[in-house]
């Protein structure tokens, strides 16, 4: 309604009137009231009809209004229907015509298609028919390229239905080819087969490559791809068998010459590798596309005579270099100087010349049998990588290769004579070099110069060099042979004699024979004083020193050295020659452990090892084995050796001079030095002269000699822990009896720092020693009002305290 919700005849305005009107009757008392709620009743039963009177006409006209629209509308629309009824009646019509053009059309096309399945029946039984007139001809004339094409026409583009057809069983035959096609051509095909495969074969004999070339790609022409598969399989193994063969004759009147079968085993694995590389790309061009991977299947078949002619070489080098002899010889070697140094006091003895073993022959033994396995893991590699893996990161050993004779012999007969061989060869080397062994002179080491510097050429015996490179030519060879097994076996070998015979029966007894004597030390010698070096044991006047004097000689050396005026250089006469050979001893463990480590490093990266070891995960695994089984625990027990051997030269060389430096340094005999009143006392720097002389005449010949980085900061690292240890004990006793004043700490706080920078030089890490006397004496030199305030500030703001409160308590107490 126009007026909405307010509109009389609304039902909302309806229900309220009524509700109102029903409220007044249910309140009302009396007829008045009634008259009125009656009377009120028909005012609105008025008020509604009114308003329905004047909506009905208002409606009805708009009614009629609409009614008029839609008669109009429905004349309108009569038009359009009719228009319509013409239009589907047209559309009708058009459908039939288009039903009859669909018929007609799809009856041309059958007609069309069957047609063309007739000429294409006539034209394949016609290219049939010639193609086998003139594969007849061709077979008469002996002209195999055409009759093998005509055969590869007929079976390729001509459907096989019309072969077998009963039309063309009835049309092909004639008096010269009876028979019906399909008879004829699988009777040509072979024929031509064993006409090829003949004609190959005589090529292939004759070495007549064009022939060889041409026949092998007619096999596929005739749908006998695995026949010209086997015959070129063949043709390559009488190819390795002539190689071979002519390899071995040629070097028969030179076959003591080293390294001769490894050479013939390379040659003849190399040309296999290259033969297979020239022909792929002609055996892919002609049987790839109709026999699945061609040059595996040539691999695989040619496997067996690799196999064979390889472990034919291999066999002639075993028996001409009468290996079960040679392995005989080193089982019955019991290595007699190495179980003499065992004794714990053996004498020198006199080399035997006349050796069972001859060490040369067997180093040239594990040479040549070494590079045979190297190049058979090549060989491998070459195969697995070229034709049996998909990737070439980390191939896997093919089938053909597990399951092959000559891998069968490595592991049976090859490799267990390769690992005796290996372990002897090292562990005889290692007693040869014993045998042999000479000890560099330290005398030009022990010069005094304006600049200490540490020797660029660590001083050592030659034992540790000869073994180094022993161990790496021989570590090389095993990792040749490409195979984790044997890296196993020898590492695990090659450690025991190490820690048996090198380090127990070598270093460690060699260290023990040379321990310094007590108070003794090295010295450096001015140039002028080395015309008067004698040898040790001789008096300077070059007579014979008299016997029972050597250890006061040496203690009076070593006495003049801690008391003198700290000159740094004196005579040769004063180095012992058994702290010298200390010291060349603990510089062969350190050069050992060097190049034991640079040999491991070398052989264990990672771009070697995947060249050597390329299959699978062998890579990781033999570097773990080199790790873990041979250089990690070297490392731990030459360092052990380091460490205790220096502890025990810090015992009885340096201790004794460290406390005379110290106590001069810091001397009980009066008060003088730390309850100080005077400016000459407080820039005295007499006993700091001292001791820089001191600690340099007594720590530069050791610098000149011994090895920088894994000797010589290690025993500086000792010597800095516990002459800190002998201050802070010092200054505690010269504390405790004497007090200290405000210039006294001053003083001290000086005399530390200059200590602590010529013992330290640029080292942090030393420096870091003395925090506990450097915090000791902080204390002393603090007045009450620093004191208190560095107990109040924290750990963050203020000093990191070493000592203990109870032992800052004590610090405090010293100063007056």
């Amino acid at each position: 309604m126009e007026n909405g919700a307010h509109h009389p005849l609304h039902p909302s305005s309806l229900d309220s009137r009524l509700s109102q009107l029903a409220q007044q009757f249910h309140t009302s008392v009396s007829v008045d009231q009634l008259d009125e709620i009656v009377a009120e009743i028909d005012a609105s039963t008025n008020l509604i009809d009114q308003e329905l009177l004047h909506f009905t006409t208002l409606k009805s006209k708009r009614l009629q209004q609409d009614t008029s629209n839609v008669e109009l509308g429905r004349t309108k629309l009569s038009s359009a229907i009719a228009s319509s009824g013409e239009l589907s009646s047209l559309l009708s019509s058009a459908d039939d015509l288009g039903n009859t053009l669909t018929f007609k059309i799809r009856s041309l096309d059958k007609e069309i298609g069957n047609v063309n399945k007739t000429l294409a029946l006539v034209e394949d039984l016609q290219s049939l028919k010639n193609n086998i007139n003139q594969a007849n001809y061709a077979i008469e004339t002996k002209n195999w390229e055409l009759a093998a094409h005509c055969i590869h026409t007929i079976t390729t583009n001509i459907d096989e239905k019309v072969i077998t057809g009963q039309f063309s069983s009835v049309v092909i035959p004639s008096t010269d080819i009876p028979e019906l096609p399909q008879k004829t051509i699988a009777k040509w095909t072979e024929e031509l087969t064993q006409v090829f495969e003949v004609n190959f074969d005589e090529a292939a004999r004759q070495r007549n490559v064009a022939d060889v070339t041409r026949y092998f790609q007619l096999f596929p022409l005739i749908g006998h791809q695995q026949v010209g598969l086997n015959c070129y399989s063949k043709f390559i193994c009488h190819i390795i068998t002539d190689t071979s063969r002519n390899l071995l004759k040629s070097s028969a009147k030179d076959s003591s010459r080293p390294g001769l079968y490894a050479t013939i085993c390379m040659n003849l694995l190399e040309n296999i590798s290259v033969m297979l590389m020239q022909h792929g790309p002609l055996i892919l061009k002609h049987y790839n596309a109709t026999f699945p991977e061609p040059l595996n299947y040539i691999v695989a078949k040619i496997q067996g005579e690799i196999d064979s002619q390889v472990g034919l070489i291999a066999d002639t080098f075993y028996d001409v270099r009468r290996f079960p002899k040679v392995i005989q010889d080193i089982s019955l070697y019991t290595f007699p100087h190495l179980r003499h140094r065992q004794e714990p006091h053996h004498e020198p003895q006199v080399q035997d010349s006349t050796d069972i073993v001859n060490l040369i022959e067997i180093g040239d033994l594990v040479n040549e049998l070494a590079t045979i396995l190297h190049q058979w893991s090549l060989y491998c590699r070459f195969v697995a990588v070229k034709y049996f893996s998909t990737s070439t990161e980390s191939p896997l050993v093919p089938d053909i290769i597990q399951k092959s004779n000559f891998t069968a012999k490595i592991s049976t007969k090859l490799l267990p004579a390769f690992e005796s061989l290996c372990s002897f060869y090292f562990r005889r080397s290692l007693e040869k070099a014993l045998t042999i062994e000479e000890l560099p002179s330290l005398d030009s080491l022990l010069r005094a110069t304006h600049v200490s510097v540490s020797p660029e050429q660590v001083p050592c015996s030659s034992v540790v060099e000869d073994i180094t490179i022993v161990l790496n030519n021989t570590l090389q060879n095993v990792l040749d042979s490409a195979h984790p097994s044997a890296v196993k076996k020898f590492t695990g070998v090659c450690f025991e004699v190490i820690q048996r015979d090198l380090v127990n029966g070598f270093f460690i007894k060699s260290i023990n024979e040379n321990q310094p004597r007590y108070n003794s030390g090295l010295v450096l010698v001015t140039a002028s004083d080395t015309s008067n070096v004698t040898s040790p044991g001789a008096s300077r006047s070059g007579t014979p020193a008299p016997e029972g004097l050597g250890f006061f000689k040496g203690a009076s050396s070593a006495l003049g050295n801690v008391v003198g005026t700290g000159a740094v250089v004196t005579t040769a006469s004063a180095n012992p020659e058994r702290l010298k050979n200390f010291v060349l001893y603990l510089n062969t463990v350190a050069v050992g452990q060097e190049y034991f480590n640079k040999i491991v490093t070398k052989l264990a990266d990672p771009s070697f090892l995947s060249k050597a070891f390329p299959f699978g995960s062998d890579n990781e695994k033999v570097a773990s084995i080199l790790k873990t089984d041979f250089l990690e625990p070297f490392d731990t027990i030459c360092h052990k050796i380091i460490q205790d051997s220096l502890v025990n030269l810090y015992n009885q060389c340096f201790k004794s001079k460290l406390l005379v430096m110290v106590n001069e340094c810091f001397p009980e005999l009066n008060e003088t030095n730390y309850v100080v009143y005077s400016a000459n006392i407080l820039n005295d720097t007499s006993n700091l002269v001292r001791f820089a002389s001191s600690w340099q005449a007594t720590i530069r010949p050791y610098k000149q000699t011994l090895h920088k980085n894994l000797v010589y900061q290690k025993l500086v690292k000792l010597l800095v822990v516990n002459l800190a240890n002998l201050l802070e004990l010092k200054l505690l006793a010269v504390l405790k009896k004497f007090k200290i004043n405000e210039l006294g700490s001053l003083k001290l706080e000086k005399d530390l720092s200059s200590i602590i920078n010529e013992v330290c030089e640029d080292s942090y890490e030393l420096r870091e020693k003395f925090v506990r006397v450097t915090q000791l004496v902080l204390l002393v030199g603090m007045d009450d009002e620093e004191y208190e305030m560095s107990i109040k500030e924290g750990e963050d703001d203020g000093i990191n305290w070493v000592l203990t409160p109870l032992e800052r308590k004590q610090g405090r107490g010293y100063r007056i």
